[in-house]
């Protein structure tokens, strides 16, 4: 009887030990965590000392951001309250426009980075643990929407995952001369006392060229291509991986086709490539994309204005809702599947 009671007992801390017995981490989990508190996934998916860096990298940038920003506010009102009073006009402060934009981006790249290495964690935690991959086309969709590279790695392609997310880094560095020659042009213009204070209409016309030379700035225009690029691929990988054989999507329904419309307005193609449609999908794609960076280029080189970009940006959008409007109506179809 002793013996038999040994015996179970060690039959008991054998399951306990194996992989299976271990909970289970969510890879969906991990990255809702380090999107609310950037750390938290890694330290979740046990990366308890890489998650208490990601931690403290952010609390530091986050502090230097907002005392930056206090310094800002403070000088700001001190030069209104003057102006107000009468005792000198007003006059912009010189902004400290590289120590706003350092802290700001290192709280971004933090916060992507908190992500992105949240599901890596996870992903290799579920591998330790041979547990199965997780594919949720919704979950995909917002991982890669919210950090480009993270759904290539949700979907257990992680050496491409870190490719498109440094891609995405690389369009975020060039997005900064875009920017900051907007803020410069708008501070030189409050120095000298040229913004039409008294013409609000002609303000938001000023305004609204300033962030239409922004939004089709090479630096910008690249860093969406990625964006798009991410959530296409992370659906096309899912298509062709864990569901290779699942014509849900192809199938008529209200909920999937809500899906798949809201996946054309995301990314135009996106949808296309779920149902396993590459040739369109990527045409689609392709269409969306190349449609904006045609337009940027003609605008970078002054053959056209802001006003003929606004009206040449419909090109786009037909596209866009044309991919939204194509998927539903293809469920109707099984000849894809």
């Amino acid at each position: 009887m002793k013996f038999n009671m040994m015996s179970e007992s060690n039959d008991q801390k054998n399951i306990q030990s194996t992989p299976a017995a271990k909970d289970s981490i969510s890879a969906h989990r991990a990255f809702v965590y380090s999107a609310c508190a950037p750390g938290w996934g890694e330290i979740y998916a046990d990366f308890r000392i890489q998650g208490y860096a990601t931690l403290s990298l952010f609390v530091t940038m986050s502090a230097w951001f907002t005392w930056t920003l206090v310094k800002i506010i403070k000088n700001v009102a001190v030069q209104l309250f003057d102006s107000l009073n009468g005792f000198t006009p007003f006059v912009l402060p010189e902004l400290p426009l590289i120590t706003i934009g350092i802290s700001f981006f290192g709280i971004y790249f933090i916060w992507l980075w908190a992500m992105l290495s949240a599901v890596d964690a996870a992903i290799k935690q579920r591998r330790n643990i041979e547990d199965p991959l997780q594919a949720s086309v919704g979950w995909a969709a917002l991982i890669s929407w919210l950090c480009p590279g993270a759904g290539q790695i949700y979907t257990n392609d992680r050496r491409f995952g870190f490719i498109v997310f440094t891609a995405y880094l690389v369009g975020l560095v060039l997005m900064v001369p875009a920017y900051t020659q907007m803020f410069q042009a708008i501070s030189d213009l409050t120095k000298n006392g040229q913004l039409p204070t008294h013409n609000p209409y002609a303000i938001i016309d000023l305004v609204h060229e300033l962030i239409a030379e922004v939004n089709y700035s090479f630096g910008k225009l690249f860093q969406e291509s990625v964006k798009n690029f991410a959530i296409a691929g992370t659906m096309a990988a899912l298509r062709q991986g864990p569901l290779q054989a699942d014509t849900k999507f192809l199938r008529p329904s209200l909920a999937f086709g809500t899906g798949l419309l809201g996946l054309g307005w995301l990314c135009p193609g996106s949808g296309q490539l779920l149902q396993g449609r590459s040739r369109i999908g990527w045409g689609l794609f392709a269409g969306y994309v190349g449609s904006q960076i045609l337009i940027g280029i003609f605008l970078g080189q002054d053959f056209i204005t802001v006003k003929t970009a606004d009206k040449l940006a419909w090109l786009s959008v037909l596209v866009q809702w044309s991919a939204m409007i194509e998927a539903p109506l293809a469920m109707r179809s099984t000849r894809f599947s």
